[in-house]
């Protein structure tokens, strides 16, 4: 079986060799970019399209935290950190594991047999729902959500209102899980609290998505690539 791709995102260089020579000693992961800056990496990672991102918290101009709002398609994300205090944020934003630097190497290793075991599982065990739907609980009850009638989505803390064509749902899960459950091909996050649909979009500016009269914000860390997803689906 090919290696699962891997991007290391840490603006210190040092952190990068340590975590690229942990993996060297590896089997089933191999490194396919790295970057000590967080603006060119999203780029980066969006042309290398790794199965895992090893990301720090602390950088330049935005933190791994706004970068992992600001990904269109996310991998599984590790953190590594020198800082605790993130780690619910991090567990919010539905990381895979949060390491704190200096990392001891037995503890990066069940960090990567954690990823490869949520990549194993993923193939035995493939998302239910269905290429038009799919289901939430709201309400004491399991409620289907057909896709073509979500315009779109709005994060509120640890729950997720959903706005559709006839009616309205909030169920508890993060915006950024319930991201992973919708089609790339037809939703887009611009907010760390918005997602939208493309096909419901009725016109947009370089700050806000106009979806029936609703104006929606277009996020800074979002901007370019939603400009840039809208202009190749013209």
């Amino acid at each position: 079986m090919a290696n699962y791709k891997c991007f290391i995102l840490d603006d210190e260089p040092l952190a990068i060799r340590v975590l690229e020579q942990y993996i060297s000693k590896l089997k089933g992961v191999e490194v396919c970019g790295s970057s000590t800056d967080p603006l060119a990496a999203l780029e980066q990672i969006k042309t290398t399209q790794p199965d895992l991102l090893l990301l720090d918290i602390q950088m330049p101009e935005i933190t791994g935290l706004e970068l992992i709002g600001a990904l269109q398609h996310k991998p599984e994300i590790i953190i590594t950190t020198a800082y605790r205090e993130h780690a619910i944020d991090g567990f919010e934003l539905n990381v895979l594991d949060y390491l704190v630097k200096p990392i001891p190497f037995n503890r990066f290793v069940r960090a990567i047999e954690k990823f490869m075991d949520a990549k194993r599982q993923s193939v035995l065990s493939p998302n239910s729902p269905g290429p038009d739907h799919l289901f939430v609980k709201a309400d004491r009850k399991t409620i289907r959500i057909p896709f073509e009638e979500i315009l779109y989505v709005e994060g509120i803390k640890d729950y997720v209102r959903i706005i559709m064509s006839r009616q309205n749902v909030m169920t508890k899960v993060s915006i950024g899980h319930f991201l992973k459950e919708l089609p790339p091909d037809r939703f887009v996050q611009i907010h760390k609290s918005f997602i939208v649909a493309y096909d419901k979009i009725k016109a947009y500016t370089a700050h806000d998505v106009e979806i029936g009269d609703v104006e929606i914000p277009i996020g800074r860390m979002y901007k370019d690539a939603f400009l840039k997803s809208v202009g190749i689906r013209k």
